[in-house]
This record gives C-alpha cells, structure tokens and sequence, in this order.
C-alpha cells in the first residue's frame, strides 16, 4: 500500500488532504511525504513512525537516549555524515546502523559500503534529531575542521621565517574553509540567543563557549580546533579590521555582518593570554526597540521610574554588577524621554547602541577623552538631559552632581550590590553628604533572572525544599524541551528594587548613617527589596526560586 493511503486508513490525513498534497507534489517535484510536512498536514514524527512500519524498519524518535561512544564517532567521518545527513549509532560485526530521515535514499547503503568498507543497516528519526546529534557528537563544523586538516602541504614547502609566518597565517584566514568554519560559529551563536562567544586557549585544547541568558554553555567543536586556534583569531582580526600582526597587546574593534537573516553589530575584544590570544565576541542586535513594557517592571515599579523621569532636574542612579541589565534600562528611559524639545547627550564606555536622535560620546581615555573632560564640554551643549556611563572616580561624580543641582536630569550607573549602598559608595569617593542629599533622586538596583520556558513549564509537586512563604504557592519550573535546549529556561527578565530619596533618607545620608541603616529606614517606608521582586516573579510563575537564589545571594 502507498504511503499516502496509509495515511488515510491511519486518519492521518483526509482523502482531500491527500489529493490536494499529490498535486503540490507533481507541480514541486518533490517526494509525497516532503509536501504533506510542508504543508503541516501530517507532522514528520507521525509520516517516519509510518513509513517505518510499511518499510519494516525500526523507528528511534528519540536519540538522545543512545549512548554513542567516541570510537565510533572516530571510524565514520564527519564529511559523510553531513554531506549525507545521517547519524553512526553502532558497529557490530562489521555491520554499521544509521539513522536516516529519508528511508528512500538507497544509493546511501550502497555509497557508504563502497567508502567504509561496512554492510550498513538503517533506522528512521527526525531530521531534527540526526543533525543534533551530529551537532553534539561531531561539533560546530566539524565537516569544515576536517576539511581544513586534511589539505595536503604544498610540494617543496619549507620552515618559513617569521615575517613570512605572518604572511601565511593572512592567507589562511582568508582560506574560504577558515572563514566558513568563524561564520558557522556565529551562525550557531545567535541561533542560539547567545549574547556573547568566548574563545579560550590552553596547553592542549581550545575551548568554545556562548553566553545564553546569562549562563556561559560550551559550543561542541572538534578536537582538531585547537590547531586552527591562530587561523580562527585572525579571520576575526580581519572581520573586525584589527591587526593580525600584533599578538602581544590587547586589541578591540567591531563588524556588523548579517547571520540567519539578521543583522547583527559584533564587538570583539582580545586579549593575550599563556597560551595565545583569548577572544570574546558580544553579539548585539543592530536595530532594537526600547520599550519600557518589555522591561518586567510590576505597576508601581512602572510609576515610580515614570515620576523619577518627569522630574526636571537631579542624578537617577542606576547599581548592580556588569551584565545586569542597566544599561537597557538606561537607553529605555532615554528612548522614552528622546523629543523633539530635548536635547540629550550621552558619554558612555562603550557605546553598545545607537540612538537616533540622541548625541553619544564614545570614551577615549587615551587620549585624554574620561568620562569627566566629557562632561565638562558637553554643558556648552546645552543639553536637557544627560547618561554618564558610570561614575567610576570623584571628579566625575562631582561633576555630575554640579550639573544635577543646575538644572539637568542626569542618569548613570554605579557598580554596587544594592540600592541602599549607592549612597554610602559616594561618601566613600570623596562626595560631601550634603551634595549626595541633595541631587540623588533615586538609587535603582537590578538583576536580570531566567525565564521559564512557556512550553516545558511544569507545577512544581515536592515543595518540601522550599521556604516557607513558597509553601503554599503554586510554583513551577522548566521541565527542558526542543524549544529551550532541554535547560528549563528561554529569555530574561529584571527583578528591580527602587528607592527613592525621600526626607528620611535624605536626613540619615546627613548623618553618614551606614548602608544597613539606610536599608533599614527605607524598609520601614514601604522599599521593596530584590528579593522581594523576586519572590513576586516565583509567586506569578515567571522565574524559579532557585534563579532569584542565584543573583540575591547577597540579600538578607
């Protein structure tokens, strides 16, 4: 019986659906089955459990649950696994079993006997399943790797001296297999949500790794990466208009290149290291939208920001460690804030996006161009509002506090653990009570926590390990699935504590109370603390208690 009556009698797919799909079929070219999954009229788990039963062969819908040894990964290359699209899961008796996603592909038997040298027997998964695990098994390029390696020298080829080392190495990293191999990296970066890549070398190995909502993951890649490591560095070099020549100091440069449809800006930062030079590539999207809806701001936190940017004057003060999230919430309020009766000038350190509309300053401290000469020129500007990246020393944070008290509304960032600490960080630089007192209008403290992912979120049974103000809340968490990668976890969110400056405070910060009694006073007036944000994500379903753990560890 065909394939597509089978459907039928299965009442997979109707008599109609059937006829509908041999046309498109005809009119294509392409197989029955291809269409009716292109068409959504069957699903390819459903047609391969079906044409396994009408070809007798088994059918494996999942193979993470094979164990693959690495032998076996060594005995088949990764040029005929990709270039064919099947997965090695045995060899027993010379007999080699692969999974395939087309069970009509037959010339494959015949081509891998007559390469391999072995009888080979076949098994149906999905496609989707027989290339992640060539991605787990085989790595990020490993066809391209191979490929690489397995060049033959040229004839008569000598130990070159080192300038023309330098020379080849150029070359190398304009090798189409060099430059394939850095865009299937970043190809499988950004497919991934990652917002940055880290390329580390040691004694015997490198390794790949990307930043996925916060969680560095390693990127599986060949073993044989770790001869192309200088090819690798280069060709970013290149990407980035940087000098290949120089390996001894750190470089920084930038490329915005297209991947996967998507135009992405790449900022790339090297440095030397024992072993060579360590590069990491931070992804950022080129046109973003900054909405303060997207900022996972709870009502009463949306009003106070709201109230905090319709004030005409005073410093906004943003704490919280690097990869928090302070400057998105920074370019929002901006965004929002960014008329046409506005100026707004920005210093920052780096410029991570591009505002239309608003002047940014790019920091260059080597040539004399800190946070605080900026910021002397920029009040002939006459700018409304200014965004000092960070108040990192006492002429800044003086300079500042100047401009606040004559009329401006000015937002920075200050690197520490909580809101009530800000106050206390500048008195200890050097900033007179009085001044902090009476130009801060807020300190605002975040950090960003997963979320669960809306297609694996699971109600949490066993609460026994909870606190007891969980107990009796419905809690959930993230099973791991396809859509998430199997962590539990897809996107960000921030979890904010504001306080503002109110008389209180402002009588405390006088007296050069401490952080803690600070803290204290603004508990007592009603002040949410991180964890308390935190908690009321747990409490709604958005995060687990365990991600408001992990970036409030340092909370009472």
């Amino acid at each position: 019986m065909k394939i597509g009556d089978l459907l039928v009698q299965k009442s997979l797919i109707t008599k109609d659906q059937l006829e509908e799909a041999l046309r498109e079929s005809q009119k294509s070219g392409e197989i029955l089955g291809k269409t009716l999954v292109r068409l959504n009229m069957v699903t390819e788990e459903k047609l391969l459990e079906v044409l396994a039963q009408q070809l007798c062969l088994p059918y494996y819908p999942n193979l993470k649950d094979i164990p693959i040894t690495p032998e076996l990964i060594k005995k088949v290359p990764a040029k005929f696994v990709l270039h064919y699209k099947f997965m090695p899961l045995s060899i027993t008796n010379n007999k080699l079993t692969i999974a395939v996603s087309d069970p009509l592909a037959i010339w494959l038997v015949e081509d891998l006997k007559l390469h391999l040298g072995y009888d080979v027997e076949r098994v149906l998964a999905p496609e989707d399943q027989i290339m992640d695990s060539i991605r787990i098994y085989y790595g990020i390029g490993a066809e391209t790797v191979e490929e690489i390696m397995t060049q033959e020298p040229k004839e008569g080829e000598t130990k070159k001296a080192p300038r023309e080392e330098i020379e080849e190495l150029e070359r190398t990293a304009q090798d189409a297999s060099v430059i394939k191999l850095v865009n299937q990296i970043l190809s499988e970066a950004v497919g991934a949500r990652a917002t940055d890549i880290h390329v580390e070398v040691y004694r015997d190995n490198v390794r790949v790794r990307q930043r996925i909502d916060g969680i560095l993951y390693e990127m599986r890649m060949p073993e044989q990466i770790k001869y192309l490591h200088p090819a690798i560095v280069s060709r970013i070099k290149i990407l980035s208009n940087l000098n290949v020549v120089e390996r001894r100091l750190p470089q920084d440069g930038r490329a915005i290149i297209k991947v996967r449809d998507k135009q992405v800006d790449l900022r790339i930062s090297i440095i030397p290291s024992l072993y060579g030079e360590n590069v990491v590539i931070r992804i950022l999207p080129v046109h973003l939208l900054f909405n303060l809806d997207d900022l996972g701001l709870f009502p009463e936190e949306r009003k106070a920001i709201e109230g905090l940017m319709e004030k005409p004057h005073g410093i906004i003060l943003l704490t919280g460690p690097t990869g928090s999230g302070k400057t998105t919430t920074l370019y929002t309020c901006l965004s929002k804030l960014n008329t046409e009766d506005v100026k707004i000038i920005t210093i920052e350190d780096p410029i991570e996006y591009e505002l239309p509309g608003i002047t940014q300053i790019q920091v260059k401290p080597e040539i004399g161009l800190t946070f605080a000469a900026a910021l002397r020129s920029i009040l002939r500007h006459d700018p409304d509002i200014m965004m000092v990246g960070e108040i990192r020393d006492l002429e800044t944070a003086e300079l500042a506090i100047r401009t606040a008290l004559t009329g401006h509304l000015i937002f920075s960032t200050l690197h520490t653990n909580d809101s009530a600490s800000g106050a206390t960080r500048l008195m200890d630089i050097g900033i007179e009570p009085y001044l902090v007192a009476s130009s801060v209008n807020a300190f605002i403290s975040q950090r960003l926590v997963r979320v669960i992912c809306p297609d694996c979120k699971t109600e949490m049974k066993n609460k026994d390990a909870l606190p007891s103000y969980l107990k009796n809340t419905k809690v959930y968490y993230g099973k791991g699935c396809e859509s998430c990668k199997f962590i539990g976890y897809k996107g960000r969110t921030a979890i904010y504590e504001i306080m503002l400056v109110t008389e209180e405070l402002q009588e405390l910060m006088l007296k050069h109370a401490s952080s803690a009694q600070i803290a204290k006073q603004a508990k007592e007036l009603g002040f949410k603390t991180l964890r308390d944000s935190g908690i009321a994500k747990v409490k709604m379903g958005v995060t687990t208690p365990e991600e408001v753990l992990r970036v409030t560890e340092l909370e009472d």
